[in-house]
């Protein structure tokens, strides 16, 4: 959520869109900075899901940044740019600095590298 705070502070404030299914999007809400404005996806099974059912919110959003690992970050931003290349066009980098994130980073490469293993390994096992 740091990462998040401060990519709405160095805009100037925004809207959070916290995306998740069983209580995780609620939970992410509950860490929003007390001045964020906060929009609630609770359905999204996967980052596909994340992204397409946030697109409503997004619509209208200026500026749209993606707050999460750089893999998971990378994947979202690419899911963005299929479904609907205008909003896409409106990314902007988060706010990020390796010393508040390097535990995201080290997750979520592993969790980009298992699921590459697992579809190369699913691809040759058919």
């Amino acid at each position: 959520m740091k990462i998040a705070s401060m990519t709405l502070a160095a805009h100037g404030s925004g809207l959070l869109v916290v995306s998740g299914f069983q209580g995780e999007a609620e939970r992410l809400a509950a860490l929003a900075p007390a001045h964020a404005t906060v929009a609630i996806e609770p359905t999204a099974r996967s980052t596909w899901e994340n992204v397409e059912r946030s697109l409503p919110v997004l619509l209208n959003a200026p500026l749209i940044a993606i707050a999460s690992d750089r893999g998971h970050r990378a994947r979202a931003a690419n899911y963005l740019r299929s479904m609907r290349p205008d909003l896409a066009a409106r990314l902007v980098e988060p706010v990020y600095s390796w010393r508040d994130g390097w535990w995201m980073d080290a997750g979520g490469t592993t969790y980009e590298w298992v699921l590459r293993v697992r579809s190369a390994w699913r691809s040759g096992h058919r």
